[in-house]
């Protein structure tokens, strides 16, 4: 090989590197940094990064870990800056991408994986049950509830052992999470899981048949829970639940349509609507059976099945 060959080999070893070098220091920034804008910024630029760039140097596959391993890793920091209950990250023998363990769910564990969109973007699922909680689009900013599956999630054996204490934790730590994205121009859309924000909660089809309310009555009066009419300004049904009403309130719109919605009247402020599923068996029954219609208007065009 003569010198001018090696000056070459030369060049573009140190080229493979630099490369590599310049993803060690992001790594490193990643795990030292608290502050969430910057470490966004970092993640962007180590899902970025392409090792395929390099033309000489190789990292053998058992240390090479996905994107899906980097999204959960800051995550995890993300939120244990957000809530008072740790999470714990945990990388299981023989795979490459880590999981999620929320201290108030000991039964289930968490994983993120690639959403099939061309826009990208990740989802958060329960692994036991592959159910989805959200998802994640770092690059576009946005940060969206899947309320159709987080609502079967909220029915497993995991959560139902765990508890509303449990729920009530982990809805607060999602919403703190929401709440540091808000502050950094997200578009956010969490339905249901904020006990603050617990009024005009959308129903995904307008014009609700009749019948449809009218077997909600049917599944409550089995349960001994009596569902009334309500009276004055406003339509639909009202039940009450301890100190708490639901209400199926019905709101005629500009197109002459009628948009319904779900109401919790809640003086403290702590129930939510995935509460009531936990407390109210024939209700989340009546939800499920009717779920293309009564299901929580959520940004449903990211969420493919």
């Amino acid at each position: 090989m003569d010198k001018f060959e090696t000056q070459l080999y030369s060049s573009q070893l140190k080229a493979d590197l630099d490369l590599f070098n310049q993803l060690q220091i992001l790594i490193d920034a990643l795990s030292m940094t608290e502050n969430m804008p910057e470490l966004l910024v970092i993640l962007q630029k180590i899902l970025a990064f392409d090792s395929h760039q390099s033309k000489m140097v190789r990292i053998d596959n058992d240390y090479w870990f996905p994107s899906t391993h980097w999204v959960t890793i800051a995550f995890a920091k993300i939120s244990d800056q957000a809530s008072l209950s740790p999470t714990k990250v945990v990388l299981p023998n023989a795979q490459k991408v880590a999981e999620l363990h929320f201290s108030e769910w000991p039964n289930a564990t968490f994983r993120f994986v690639q959403a099939p969109l061309a826009a990208g973007g990740y989802y958060l699922v329960e692994t036991a049950q592959n159910l989805r909680v959200l998802y994640w689009d770092i690059a576009h900013k946005r940060f969206y509830l899947d309320t159709k599956q987080f609502a079967k999630l909220v029915q497993t054996q995991a959560v139902q052992l765990a508890g509303l204490d449990a729920l009530d934790i982990f809805q607060k730590r999602l919403t703190a999470i929401a709440s540091q994205f808000t502050e950094i121009a997200y578009d956010i859309d969490l339905p249901g899981i904020d006990a603050q924000k617990q009024v005009d909660l959308e129903m995904l089809r307008k014009d609700l048949s009749t019948n449809i309310l009218d077997s909600l009555f049917v599944l409550g009066a089995k349960q001994q829970f009596i569902l009334k009419r309500m009276t004055g300004k406003k339509s639909g049904a009202v039940i009450t639940i301890g100190e708490v009403s639901l209400r199926l309130t019905t709101h005629h719109i500009n197109d002459g349509h009628v948009q319904w919605t779900y109401d919790i009247i809640d003086d403290n402020r702590d129930v939510t609507i995935y509460t009531l599923f936990q407390q109210l068996p024939f209700f989340y029954q009546w939800y499920s059976d009717h779920l293309t219609g009564v299901g929580l208007k959520d940004k449903r065009e990211v969420f493919v099945d």
